[in-house]
């Protein structure tokens, strides 16, 4: 019986601190697993921020939309020609070079219509008089069209939210009425 604490004495000199040193690669190894899992966190907790508010410049550029397209439809129902090559109004003509999907709309001189949040705005561009394909056109002597045809409009709204979201929408508004 006098031999086993002995035992047990030789064989802990024995180790000499292994044990240690296995504890502390597996500290230092959940320490790494649980910095990377609070960066993945952070990362995703961002892009989900993100998302949130490309939706939100969404849904209100579509908002917007339906309002410019409500007062087209206000200009087409007028009598009253209405000039689109007029300066200063948020309507522009057939000829007129517009580039709507540069982000930065100020900086190329559009003349916006505001929409009721700040950062959201939209430009109107007359297409013309289209023909309406396999439709029988015929031009009078006077230049003008009879027949199939429509006058299309080109709508195009611009919504920020947030930092950096920002989203350009368009439809395209064709009716049988000249406006």
């Amino acid at each position: 019986m006098n031999n086993q604490p002995t035992a047990i004495k030789t064989n802990l000199r024995k180790q000499r601190g292994v044990s240690l040193l296995v504890v502390m690669v597996m500290l230092l190894v959940l320490t790494l697993i649980g910095v990377s899992s609070m960066n993945t966190a952070v990362v995703e907790l961002k892009m989900a921020g993100s998302m949130q508010q490309q939706g939100v410049a969404l849904n209100r550029a579509e908002e917007l939309l339906s309002t410019a397209e409500d007062d087209l439809e206000t200009i087409v129902d007028d009598t009253s020609k209405f000039d689109f090559n007029a300066d200063g109004d948020a309507y522009y003509g057939p000829t007129e070079e517009i580039d709507v999907h540069n982000i930065d709309w100020e900086d190329q001189g559009f003349v916006t219509q505001a929409g009721p949040n700040t950062g959201d705005q939209y430009v109107t561009q007359y297409l013309g008089q289209k023909a309406i394909p396999g439709e029988s056109v015929k031009i009078s002597t006077d230049g003008r069209i009879i027949g199939g045809y429509v006058f299309t409009f080109r709508n195009s709204t611009r919504s920020e939210a947030g930092k950096n979201a920002v989203r350009i929408v368009q439809s395209i508004y064709v009716t049988d009425i000249e406006p």
